[in-house]
């Protein structure tokens, strides 16, 4: 009897490979694994581990992987709003406003442009009109 399953890995498994890779010096064999893990990741799995890079403080990392699922779902909202979070984050009000607003043209639905609007006077809260 075979009790082998075929496993097709997804971009948690891929990343965390990576990861692992890279600490045993294999940054070769880890780009590629990164570069495979963008290929099949789904939006929700970019948005969770851009904010599991943003809890850690990889400002940087989390913007890089946002901006990727920003490329490949251009009408999310969420994506957008996360990349405002994000920027917020960094610092960088001015790139926070804008993905904030982008995410706000792209739903329609109250709660979500609700908690958009919190995102917005949050970064503008300190701007003159």
């Amino acid at each position: 009897m075979d009790l082998t399953i075929a496993v097709t890995p997804d971009f948690i498994d891929l990343r965390t490979r990576a990861d692992f890779l890279e600490l045993c010096g294999d940054d070769s064999g880890a780009g590629r694994l990164r570069t495979l893990s963008l290929q099949i990741a789904r939006e929700v799995d970019l948005i969770c581990y851009a904010y599991q890079l943003l809890w850690r403080a990889k400002l940087d990392d989390a913007i890089e992987i946002l901006e990727v699922a920003a490329a490949a779902h251009p009408d999310s909202w969420n994506v957008r709003h996360s990349l405002g979070e994000a920027y917020e984050a960094l610092g960088d009000d001015y790139s926070a406003t804008m993905n904030f607003r982008l995410a706000a043209a792209l739903t329609e639905d109250e709660g979500s442009l609700a908690l958009i609007e919190t995102s917005l006077a949050r970064v503008n809260r300190f701007q003159v009109a």
